[in-house]
């Protein structure tokens, strides 16, 4: 019996290893996960963030879909073909979502994921900006970051 996989939308994806990963629980100063499971899997994928080697991501996620073992199949619905995955161990369905979001997005954007580059944030981002210069989580983290730049120029040039 196999199970049908739902690729996971891609700002559910950032939501779940933001809210679940131990590294961004750590720096926003949240208790650690009593769910291991999804940390489990959130640690798995911000790594796929981080890296910024796109052979290194491709290595990543080649991983997580060799682990779930995850395989295309042409499913008729009213008489029309249409693409669908599936895993065989139901308890790989999370993983085989988010690891074919990941191999979608990165197939067509190899460079338009991250990690915020705030030193006091670890979130990760899906980078939909025109230009695809994205380096910060949100807002508050940007402003955050240039203010403490702001500072530290100022303390050099007065110091």
């Amino acid at each position: 019996m196999t199970t049908r996989i739902v690729v996971m939308p891609l700002a559910e994806l950032v939501g779940f290893v933001n809210e679940w990963g131990s590294l961004p629980r750590a720096l926003d100063q949240r208790p650690p996960s009593d769910d291991s499971v999804r940390t489990t899997l959130a640690d798995e994928l911000h790594p796929v963030f981080a890296a910024s080697d796109p052979a290194e991501r491709a290595r990543l996620v080649t991983a997580l879909l060799d682990r779930t073992r995850v395989r295309p199949e042409l499913a008729t619905h009213d008489g029309v073909l249409t693409e669908e995955w599936t895993v065989e161990d139901p308890a790989e369905k999370e993983r085989a979502a988010a690891a074919l979001a990941l191999r979608h997005h990165l197939a067509e954007h190899p460079g338009r994921i991250g990690v915020c580059a705030d030193d006091q944030c670890a979130d990760v981002y899906v980078d939909a900006s025109p230009a695809g210069r994205r380096r910060f989580c949100c807002l508050t983290c940007q402003n955050r970051a240039r203010a403490a730049a702001f500072r530290r120029r100022n303390r050099a040039a007065t110091g």
